[in-house]
């Protein structure tokens, strides 16, 4: 029986309860299915896309269980991480112990639960219901208590089977366990599944709008204000089916919000609706920059042309700092994405309209078009760039080249500090540099920022707002200085000084700056998320301690050799490396201490290290280095000319106590045919190499 305990260590997972995730960990998964085509796909098309055994792999590696996918007729659709137990007993081919019909037979099942096998391994199954159809995720794990381990050694004595090779420290799955990696995988690809459906519905919407509305339409349409008018409010009836909405715009007198058009569902006495422009949803759209939401009018608005209307939203259409007009849509209830969607097609048809006001203007003087066009170019320049000192930089020349400016500045807000930090400058002689950092309410940038609104400066020294003296650097005493916004979010300041000529910057200046920062807004924050997204990516894979690649870095560079070898047949080499007597280390000068060790080893790897080679922290004191493209009598010396520099290190790092490291070595394919059997292998050399005394590198 003893035979059978020590070679099951080989299939033993890790304590899953060491690895268990926080269920909100579910965000790190992203819809697999392409963009455009979700709503074509069927669930089996679904999940056995590419995309979805990739996350199927990566919540497979969290749980430490097999997970299958079955359509509804029992068919297997996709595996990851199979079972190597439930592998080893299905190919001794004895019929008793009915695999794998004791353990597939899920069909039935309709809600989650888990059951023992007839081998006493621990299972799970999953129903999945989406759009009618059906499917099923089925996790095979290992033994749940040592009861069922010593059950199955009895089967595997009684059938005759053959030994499992290899041994590893025993642990076992606990029903608790198994209980808690079923609701995670439920709760996991039931969020995805639903988060998808979200978006479906999302990206039909935004198809609908961007499909009807365009700048091309909103020209051609802008000839006929009415046709406009009414083309506005059936695009938003078309994208969200049957309102009562209404289209007010700012009368000459600049004292009412006038009906110029409203859907069907509006009866006659309801087209005369009007709201005047010191009403309390008004002021409160001009305050938060956004639109309201009224569940009762009473007080709010006269209702007496809204007969049996009861809620409304008002959506304002802005045009600089003013409300020009505005879009009630009564008796209905936004969810939050499709309020985001209205928002954006506020600020949509806001663009157009600046646009199309700007385009009236240009086109009474050469100089205008040649503006507009600037400013069009401008905008396709920076369109595709995510680099953010790119896009910056860009954006102040440009600013400064359609404004005819010889000096600028852009400040970018960090939100963390609440100071304003310059990002990107054109200046003469040294007192704006980049990164400098000014607070809120401090100078010219700051008043701007505390105040929430852009100023335009005829003359520094006789501006009330201002009265101070004309400083040395500057040529002329006129200024602007213009909020950066983003879905009404303060992001900067931008200011532009020294008009050509000696010049004073106008009103129209200020609302063309206004027009290259909103053509601009959307790039920036694309760029700022990029940012965010690859910092995010490289945390995801390098190691906290260290910041060396980590163990699924490592993973997925292996996979990548592999491929490569496939293709080119060059071989590579796998080294593992190992601290002797680190615990004793740990032990003796405490934890902090041990850390810095372990960090100091990882800056020697790097710095000894080709620069095609992959460093990579495997736990604990262990750390690895993959070498691309070199066969083992090259990996030998590698190794050993490695070990020569971490020892020298380590000589003077730790005078009180000496530290050496044990090396493995091993080589794809001369070693191994996969990734785990290269692990294996590589670990098997270093297990011999800190057996033999430590201190060495043994290679197979």
């Amino acid at each position: 029986m003893s035979k059978y305990v020590d070679n099951y260590f080989s299939l033993i997972k890790p304590n899953l309860g060491q690895h268990m995730p926080n269920a909100d960990d579910h965000k790190s998964f992203s819809s697999p299915v392409p963009q455009g085509r979700r709503n074509e796909m069927t669930l089996a098309h679904f999940f056995s896309s590419k995309e979805w055994a990739e996350h199927l792999q990566q919540l497979s590696d969290i749980v430490n269980f097999e997970l299958s996918v079955f359509d509804e007729e029992g068919q297997r659709l996709i595996v990851v991480r199979e079972n190597q137990l439930c592998k080893f007993i299905r190919s001794a081919n004895h019929v008793n112990l009915g695999c794998p019909d004791s353990c597939d037979n899920f069909i039935r099942a309709t809600e989650p639960e888990f059951f023992k096998c007839r081998s006493r391994l621990l299972n799970f199954v999953l129903p999945i219901n989406r759009l009618g159809e059906k499917a099923f995720i089925v996790g095979r794990g290992d033994f749940a208590e040592y009861g069922d381990l010593l059950e199955f050694i009895k089967i595997a004595r009684d059938h005759n089977l053959p030994e499992i090779p290899i041994s590893k420290p025993l642990n076992f799955v606990g029903k608790d366990n198994a209980a808690t990696v079923m609701k995670y995988v439920s709760l996991t690809i039931n969020r995805i599944l639903r988060s998808i459906e979200d978006k479906d519905r999302l990206d039909e919407k935004l198809m609908r709008m961007t499909s009807l509305f365009d700048s091309q339409t909103f020209g051609t349409l802008s000839k006929n204000p009415q046709l406009l008018y009414r083309y506005i409010l059936d695009t938003i009836e078309f994208v969200f089916g049957g309102i009562s909405s209404a289209l007010m715009l700012l009368d000459d007198k600049g004292d009412t919000y006038r009906t110029v058009c409203n859907s069907d569902r509006l009866s006659d006495n309801k087209a005369g609706f009007q709201i005047d422009a010191e009403n309390p949803a008004v002021k409160k759209m001009l305050i938060s920059k956004t639109s309201v939401y009224y569940e009762d009018l009473k007080g709010v608005v006269d209702t007496g042309r809204l007969t049996g209307v009861k809620a409304s939203n008002f959506f304002p259409i802005f045009i600089g700092i003013n409300i020009e007009g505005i879009i009630a849509i009564f008796d209905k209830k936004f969810s939050q994405q499709d309020m985001k969607i209205m928002n954006a097609f506020t600020d949509y048809v806001k663009l157009n309209l600046e646009n199309h006001d700007l385009r009236i203007a240009v086109e009474k003087t050469r100089l205008a078009d040649e503006t507009l066009t600037c400013l069009s170019d401008f905008s396709s320049s920076i369109t595709g760039v995510l680099d953010r000192n790119e896009l910056l930089k860009t954006l102040l020349e440009k600013s400064l080249q359609l404004l005819n400016a010889e000096q600028g500045s852009l400040m970018l807000l960090n939100k963390d500090t609440s100071e304003l930090i310059v990002e990107a400058h054109k200046s003469h002689g040294d007192k704006v540099k980049e990164n400098m950092r000014i607070k809120q309410g401090e100078g010219i940038a700051g008043m701007v920022l505390e105040s929430g609104g852009s100023i335009l400066v005829e003359d520094i020294e006789k501006d009330p707002r201002i009265r101070q003296a004309n400083r040395g650097h500057y040529k002329t005493k006129s200024f602007i200085s213009a909020l950066i916004n983003i879905e009404n979010r303060v992001t900067g300041v931008l200011n532009v000084s020294d008009k050509a000529q000696g010049d004073v910057f106008n009103k129209d200046d200020l609302s063309l700056l206004r027009s290259i920062i909103d053509n601009s807004s959307i790039a920036i924050e694309r760029s700022l998320l990029f940012e965010q997204t690859e910092e995010l990516r490289k945390l995801s894979i390098t190691d906290p301690l260290t910041g060396i690649y980590n163990r699924r870095y490592l993973n997925r560079r292996l996979s990548e050799e592999i491929t490569r070898y496939i293709r080119y047949k060059h071989p590579f080499s796998f080294m593992m490396l190992d601290l002797d007597k680190f615990k004793e280390y740990n032990d003796t000068f405490g934890h902090i201490a041990g850390d810095n060790l372990i960090k100091s080893l990882a800056q020697r790897m790097e710095k000894s290290l080709r620069a095609i080679d992959i460093a990579a922290r495997f736990g604990g004191d262990e750390f690895v280095a993959i070498f691309p493209q070199t066969p083992k009598i090259d990996a030998i010396q590698i190794t050993n000319r490695l070990k020569d520099h971490i020892d020298r290190a380590l000589s003077q790092h730790n005078v009180e106590m000496p530290i050496s490291v044990s090396m493995g070595l091993a080589t794809y394919p001369d070693d191994a045919s996969s990734i785990m059997e290269l692990i294996e292998k590589t670990d098997q050399a270093l297990y011999l190499a800190k057996k033999g005394g430590g201190n060495r590198v043994v290679y197979l």
